[in-house]
């Protein structure tokens, strides 16, 4: 029997898109990041020193002080799309939210300042230049420790990649089976590995795939709809690689000053929308969530 192909983003079978029945293909896999001491020796180098250099010079000027009070309302409204979606006791609990590429720690600070305790996981954090004086200086202040639930330890930061290495270490399995959410926002090369791991743990996950990475889109549908329909293939083949039954679900963003798309992964006691439809594993919106006009399944997460 031939296999069913999805070479062109669309099931050969029956020409959908996302959620049927027939086998997915195995993900492309994506370029492994830099490590910490990879992005040490980069900014050593005339290249990496000329970036570093031209975000730390900019961000202080009037349009980078812009971008990062953009860069907090894009942030607030997703902290707060995950807080309305699964709660603010389940995203305390345990050991709190990993932010994955979370370099310079704007999502960071605002899930602190909802008392949510933080482990930063991104082998840049700090060498990118892109470091804001008030969101250092917030992420810094010994006032975050009586933000957080006792006990916890308000914010941890990893300079690792998030990958199988990562995913593999003994010493990261209680952070990783006691995380109450994982989240990132453009990705890039941790993109695969984070929708992976979600999927395989049925693990609430909220992501803003990247936009302004072209090198990933796939060569069949080289645009940002493209790409995020691919992801969408590629998180229908976890779910039948694991043997789960919790979709990722395409949202929109509203109020944001970038990126609109969202994806969210939440166990089905937590979805916003209606009983799961067992033919074919996606969910019903509810009544008061707006309907798409297009076939992905897409909702208003803010």
């Amino acid at each position: 029997t031939q296999q069913p192909s999805m070479a062109q983003g669309v099931c050969s079978h029956c020409g959908c898109g996302y959620g049927c029945a027939h086998q997915a293909v195995p993900p492309i896999s994506q370029p492994r990041s830099f490590t910490a001491e990879e992005w040490e020796q980069w900014n050593q180098t005339p290249e990496g020193s000329a970036q570093y250099h031209w975000w730390a010079d900019w961000i202080p000027t009037h349009e980078g002080q812009v971008w990062c009070y953009n860069k907090r309302i894009e942030a607030r409204c997703v902290v707060d799309g995950m807080i309305r979606q699964w709660g603010l006791d389940t995203l305390c609990s345990g050991e709190g939210v990993i932010d994955i590429g979370g370099d310079p720690g704007f999502l960071a600070a605002e899930l602190l300042r909802s008392g949510i305790h933080t482990t930063v996981v991104d082998p840049a954090f700090g060498y990118a230049g892109k470091q804001d004086h008030l969101t250092s200086s917030f992420l810094q202040d010994p006032s975050i420790w009586h933000r957080v639930r006792a006990g916890a330890v308000p914010l941890r930061i990893l300079r690792e990649p998030f990958d199988d290495v990562f995913i593999g270490d003994p010493e990261k399995q209680q952070l990783l089976q006691g995380t109450s959410a994982l989240v990132s926002l453009y990705p890039d090369e941790g993109t695969n590995s984070i929708m992976k791991f979600s999927a395989a743990k049925a693990m609430r996950m909220a992501m803003i795939p990247c936009n302004e990475c072209a090198q990933y889109f796939p060569p069949h549908e080289p645009t940002y709809e493209g790409f995020v329909r691919q992801l969408l293939l590629n998180d229908r083949y976890y779910l039948q690689h694991f043997g789960q039954r919790v979709p990722v679900v395409r949202e929109m963003l509203c109020g944001t000053p970038f990126c609109r798309v969202l994806l969210q992964r939440s166990p089905p006691r937590e979805m916003a929308w209606g009983a799961a439809d067992n033919r074919n594993g996606n969910y019903k919106a509810h009544k008061s969530l707006k309907r798409p006009a297009h076939n992905d399944t897409s909702y208003d997460w803010t």
